[in-house]
């Protein structure tokens, strides 16, 4: 009896970013009459066949696929990909078992027709596939690594972010709070001045006001300029690969701007401060609040704006 017991590797190729299965079909056909060089000639057509498959199915979606995963450090971008790369490959071969045993027995009723003494022989045919599952390679795994730790990093650095954007908002608030306060010392001054009854309480209350004023203007701009660092770190952990959404990349952006934004909303609020001091000590019978209230909304503005910023960031963070 002559035996054909034959393993064809199905993988030929070398990949960068993947750990390939050992990936082999094993062909087995033998018969009581057939010699090896019959036997050479039935499998001929089936190794010529599985060679055209392997060179123009198996291993280019190999080689697709390798390239696709240069580079990835995202985790479930990662195991999503391997998910679909060896559901993909797994169709790719799931019905070679049965292909190699048809073609088989297409080449051997083909040989038949040669002579007739050839259909009383019999053949045993048998194809059996072994295959694994893909994995990510080494050099993939260690990116998914880092990015992780990154990510981790990118969290625990947004976390303060968080915590002094509220703190932000809270120290804006007071400055809100305390123009307000100036505005209506320089109002009520304005009334008695007009009415003759202007006293130092006045100006000496529009003057501890003004210095409480510049205090929280002070605190205001040192407590946005303390986010400028873990920013930093947010937009390098992003060059570094961790994915944000646009939403936090928006926010990290404005944040930035309106602490750049900051130093010229302080100097426009002391020149308001400083502008309504000196109408309030020069005062003699009229005080231009018109004037000081313009310097005082064109604060205002720029607060407002600081304030939606500092506040939807903290939410987006």
């Amino acid at each position: 009896m002559a035996e054909v017991n034959k393993s064809f590797d199905l993988i030929t190729v070398n990949a960068k970013n993947m750990d390939l299965p050992n990936g082999k079909i094993t062909l087995k056909v033998s018969g009581k009459e057939i010699d090896t060089s019959l036997l050479a000639r039935i499998m001929e057509p089936v190794y010529s066949y599985l060679n055209d498959y392997r060179k123009m199915a198996i291993n280019p979606a190999i080689q697709k696929y390798d390239k696709q995963f240069e580079g990835m450090s995202d985790k479930k971008e990662v195991e999503k990909l391997a998910k679909l790369v060896n559901d993909e490959l797994k169709k790719l071969v799931a019905n070679l078992e049965k292909e190699a045993q048809n073609r088989i027995k297409a080449s051997w009723e083909k040989i038949k027709k040669e002579n007739k003494e050839y259909t009383k022989w019999k053949l045993k045919i048998a194809a059996n596939i072994t295959w694994g599952v893909v994995k990510i390679g080494k050099s993939i795994a260690a990116l998914v690594a880092s990015s992780g730790a990154k990510l981790d990093e990118y969290y625990k650095v947004a976390k303060s972010v968080y915590s002094i954007a509220k703190e932000v908002k809270k120290a804006i608030a007071t400055e809100t709070k305390v123009r307000e306060d100036l505005m209506k010392a320089l109002e009520k001054m304005a009334k008695a001045t007009k009415d003759g009854k202007v006293g130092k309480s006045h100006i000496t209350k529009v003057e501890d006001t003004v210095k409480e004023y510049k205090v929280k203007l002070t605190a205001a701009r040192q407590k946005a300029s303390s986010m400028a660092k873990p920013l930093e770190k947010l937009l390098q952990l992003q060059d570094e690969g961790v994915a944000v959404t646009k939403k936090q990349e928006a926010a990290i952006n404005n944040m930035i701007s309106q602490i750049i934004e900051f130093n010229t909303t302080e100097q426009n609020g002391r020149k308001f401060a400083d502008f309504a001091l000196k109408k309030a000590q020069d005062a003699q019978g009229t005080l231009d609040l018109k004037t000081i209230k313009a310097h005082a909304e064109k604060v205002k503005k720029a607060i407002d704006i600081a304030i939606k910023v500092f506040e939807v960031a903290a939410d987006i963070l």
